[in-house]
Order: C-alpha cells, then sequence, then structure tokens
C-alpha cells in the first residue's frame, strides 16, 4: 500500500490546549433528513421570521438538499450557495441581523473552516402566498476553506488535552471518543504533533506525550472534512 508523507518525522509541533470555541446565537447544525421533492413538503414558511428562515435555507444547503434550498432561495442565491460548495457543511453559526429597506440580512460564520455568508431575505416575500424564494441574494465574504486534517486532529487533540467532552465528541466519532476516553478523561497538555501520513483516504496523525514517551494515532477521514462532516476522526491507537 502506497503512503503519502505529508510530514517529516523531524518536524514536532507541540500543542497548547486552549480555551474552547464558544457558540453563541448559533443556528442549530444541519441534519440529514428526508429530502424535499417539492415545497408543499417542507413545514409552511409563509409568515415566519426572517432569521427561521435563513436559517431554515442555510441547513437545507449544507446538507446538500438541492430541491429544499431552492424553495428557501432564488436562483440565483441559489446558484451561489451551490457554486461555493455542493454541500454547505454543519458548521454555519448565525452571528446576525439586521434590516434595511425591506430586507433582512442575516450573516454566518463557518466555525470548521472561517468564512462568512449573508443571506438576504425579502420581507414582502415572506407575507407572499406560499413564501418560497424569500432569499434573494447570498453573498460570500473571505470563502471557508477546509481545514485540513492535520488540523482537525490537532483541535481533537486539543480538546480532549482540556477534558472538554463536547468538542471532543465533536470531532470525533463515538467509538474514537470512548477509545479516547478509555486512555484519560482528560489528555492533558503535553502533546507534540510528530508525524502525519495519508493513506486509503485517511490522513494518520501522530503524537507523542513529552512526560511519558507514549504515542496517540489519531485516522482522520479525507471524506468526511470535505463534505464538511462533524465526527472526521474515526481512528484512534495508543501505544
Amino acid at each position: 500500500m502506497m503512503i503519502r508523507r505529508i510530514m517529516g518525522l523531524g518536524v514536532s509541533t507541540a500543542l497548547a490546549v486552549s480555551a474552547p470555541l464558544v457558540l453563541t446565537g448559533a443556528a442549530a447544525p444541519a441534519t440529514a433528513s428526508t429530502t424535499a421533492t417539492n415545497c408543499s413538503q417542507l413545514a409552511s414558511a409563509k409568515n415566519v421570521s426572517a432569521t427561521t428562515y435563513a436559517d431554515r435555507l442555510v441547513r437545507a444547503w449544507g446538507r446538500g438538499d438541492t430541491a429544499a434550498t431552492n424553495c428557501y432561495a432564488s436562483t440565483a442565491a441559489s446558484r451561489t450557495l451551490f457554486g461555493q460548495a455542493a454541500r454547505g457543511g454543519i458548521h454555519w453559526r448565525r452571528v446576525s441581523a439586521e434590516g434595511a429597506a425591506g430586507t433582512i440580512y442575516v450573516t454566518y460564520h463557518d466555525d470548521a473552516r472561517g468564512g462568512d455568508l449573508t443571506i438576504g431575505v425579502q420581507n414582502v416575500g415572506l407575507r407572499s402566498a406560499d413564501g418560497w424564494h424569500a432569499a434573494y441574494t447570498a453573498r460570500f465574504r473571505n470563502e471557508p476553506k477546509a481545514w485540513n486534517a492535520v488540523q482537525w486532529s490537532d483541535n481533537l487533540v486539543r480538546a480532549w488535552g482540556r477534558g472538554d467532552a463536547k468538542w471532543t465528541a465533536y470531532y470525533a466519532t463515538p467509538r474514537a471518543v470512548q477509545q479516547l476516553r478509555a486512555i484519560a478523561a482528560k489528555g492533558g497538555p503535553h502533546w507534540t504533533r510528530i508525524a502525519a501520513e495519508g493513506a486509503a483516504g485517511t490522513t494518520y496523525v501522530t503524537y507523542r506525550k513529552t512526560v511519558t514517551g507514549r504515542t496517540l494515532g489519531i485516522g482522520v477521514s479525507n471524506a468526511g472534512l470535505a463534505q464538511g462532516d462533524a465526527h472526521a476522526a474515526y481512528f484512534v491507537r495508543y501505544r
């Protein structure tokens, strides 16, 4: 099996155990759901608030639900969203909403990849016969760039290191979380990244604990990251 070396063994990066990312004013994460084949299958959009409407749109785009996205968005707005990514991912957090000239502009930040998205929702559109297609603009600023697998793994090890159960569970699958917690409920701050290798769609990142010499291997799904999924770290090996 061919292995592609991403970072040589000679490079070591100490991981500081930083404070957890705090989500405030967040739209609920996009989750998988049954894809609507027409707008009538969705919850009524008439007279909902502009922020709720924009949240629904971002969730639909986040899970790659083209039909639902096209119900909430105009053709131009939908084209802009899917032009950025076929699946927006689950990391979008609503950070603000402000009105101007009959439009509510709702802005989101991608906590995993950076970048901001502003959705413009027409008030008159929300009050139309069915309420669909009221989101008529979508604008990206500092477009999101995906974290690579090494950064994702570092984030997991930091979260586990500080004993942050919430974010450990966010970055890793339940099985991987269980394996980490079997090692220690709080991994501590002394992990140094010593290597990363790619093989068969997974990036394997290795850390050494400076106080004991033990090593920890984390496997991150490259496909999971590309699709904007949480829980991309699925493999743990401790020696």
